[in-house]
């Protein structure tokens, strides 16, 4: 048996030092770009859009530390930027071209939908997607929005397809309400611009001489940040 492990570990050996800068590259780039993808959720696949190639360096160790990614969404071509150190030493920069692809769940619309449609869940099919979604893809019913658009049937639902629901317009009555330590304070004011639940809104108190910013929290209600 200890005749047959040495026998194997030049070859093990020589095996590690086939491996290019270059594949290792490849390699940090890939790994980097599958620990950035897991914080979107579902499931992301990378392959290498183009060999990267490494520039020559002073000699010693050489290494890779990605830096970041060239958009949010890691899909369609993008690529990793990444730092070259030797023995721990940052000597130059790199760019790892990658394409990327999302499996997964996404919201298309069963029927027609008008404007103004708020989303429930008999108006969406959640439909299995394997590919490169459009921007923003649905993946779940979000709260307190609305079609600002007709869609239809078939459609995957997209961010840009959704408005904010207001629940305050410019001109209503608002209840403003501000807390410090155990004592809370209310008064009636005038709003000054149109907003939803969680949205910033601008108030108007009576006799102020400017207005106030307040996060609204339910219809004709408002928090003081």
């Amino acid at each position: 048996m200890r005749t047959a492990a040495l026998l194997l570990l030049p070859t093990a050996m020589v095996a590690q030092a086939q491996v290019s800068p270059a594949e290792r590259l490849a390699d940090a780039a890939m790994a980097f770009a599958q620990v950035e993808a897991a914080k979107l959720g579902g499931e992301h696949r990378f392959k290498v859009a183009q060999p990267p190639r490494v520039p020559a360096t002073k000699p010693g160790k050489l290494t890779f530390e990605p830096s970041h990614l060239s958009k949010r969404e890691p899909l369609g071509r993008f690529f990793v930027v990444v730092a070259l150190k030797v023995d721990g030493e940052k000597v130059g920069m790199v760019r790892v071209d990658l394409d990327g692809t999302w499996v997964g769940t996404v919201l298309r619309a069963k029927g027609d939908l008008a404007r103004k449609a708020e989303l429930s869940a008999d108006q969406v099919e959640p439909s299995p997607f394997d590919g490169v979604p459009p921007e923003g893809a649905l993946t779940e019913i979000p709260e307190g929005q609305r079609l600002m658009r007709s869609v239809p049937a078939g459609r995957i639902l997209t961010r840009a397809d959704l408005e904010t629901i207001p629940l305050v317009q410019s001109g209503d009555k608002v209840r403003l309400t501000a807390t410090h330590e155990t004592l809370t304070i209310s008064l009636d004011t005038t709003a000054r611009s149109r907003a939803g639940l969680g949205d910033r809104v601008r108030l108007e108190a009576p006799g102020a001489r400017r207005a106030v910013t307040a996060i609204v929290t339910g219809p004709g209600e408002a928090r003081l940040q």
